[in-house]
C-alpha cells in the first residue's frame, strides 16, 4: 500500500458511518513494475478504530477482502488476504476519497504518472455509493497540471448542495505558461469543480 491517505469524512470524521477511520492506498502485484509514489496498478483499502493505541497496531487493521456470494464487501485481518479495490494496469497511482455528505456520494480522485522518467501525469475522478465500490469514472484529464499531484477534494469547501467543490492539488515548476489548467504552481493548486450532465445540469452517476 503505496502512500496511504485517510479517507475525508469531515471534521473529527464526523461522517464517518461505523466510526472507523479508512485508508486507501496504491500498488503493484506484478513483480516487474516499479511501483512508486506516483504509477501502479491497484487500489487498496484499509480501516480501523481510531485511537492512539489502534493506529499504531498493524493487528487492528482490517483489508478490503472483496465481496461475498451476497454482494457485502469482505475484511480481512490478514494483510495477504486483501484484495484489490480497483484493478487498472499502468494506471494508478497516489489516490484520496472524500465523502460529498450533500449528495451521499465518495469521491475519488486518482493520479498516474510515468516512470522512471518524469513526464505529464494523468487524473481522473470516480464516485460511488459506498466506498467499497462499484467505482464510475467521472472524468480522466490527461496531462492534468501537466504533472498535478496529491490531487484531492477537501469536505471543508463543499457547497451545501454536493455539486461544487475545491479539486486541491500541487505541481513541480511548470514547463508551460500558462499552465493546463492556468493557476498551477509548486505550491497549493486550487481549481473550482461543478458535477454535471453532458447536458450541463447538476447530477451524479
Amino acid at each position: 500500500m503505496g502512500i496511504p491517505h485517510f479517507v475525508d469524512f469531515g471534521k473529527n470524521m464526523q461522517l464517518s458511518s461505523d466510526g472507523k477511520a479508512y485508508l486507501v492506498a496504491h500498488g503493484a502485484t506484478r513483480a516487474w513494475v516499479n511501483e512508486n509514489w506516483i504509477s501502479g496498478d491497484q487500489i487498496y483499502l484499509a480501516r480501523v478504530l481510531p485511537s492512539v493505541r489502534n493506529i499504531n497496531d498493524r493487528s487492528k487493521y482490517e483489508f478490503f477482502s472483496g465481496y461475498s456470494a451476497s454482494g457485502e464487501a469482505a475484511w480481512a485481518r490478514d494483510f495477504a488476504m486483501m484484495k484489490p479495490l480497483i484493478e487498472w494496469n499502468d494506471h494508478t497511482g497516489q489516490v484520496t476519497i472524500t465523502y460529498d455528505a450533500p449528495l451521499k456520494r465518495y469521491l475519488m480522485c486518482a493520479t498516474h504518472g510515468p516512470w522512471p522518467a518524469p513526464g505529464s501525469n494523468d487524473t481522473y475522478i470516480l464516485v460511488s455509493d459506498r466506498i467499497t465500490g462499484p467505482w464510475k469514472l467521472v472524468t480522466y484529464m490527461r496531462a492534468f497540471g501537466e504533472e498535478g499531484y496529491f490531487v484531492n477534494i477537501p469536505s471543508k469547501f463543499i457547497s451545501n448542495d454536493g455539486y461544487t467543490a475545491w479539486l486541491c492539488y500541487s505541481e513541480p515548476e511548470p514547463k508551460t505558461q500558462p499552465t493546463r489548467p492556468a493557476g498551477g504552481r509548486y505550491g497549493l493548486c486550487l481549481q473550482e469543480i461543478k458535477l454535471l450532465t453532458p447536458e450541463g445540469t447538476p447530477t451524479v452517476p
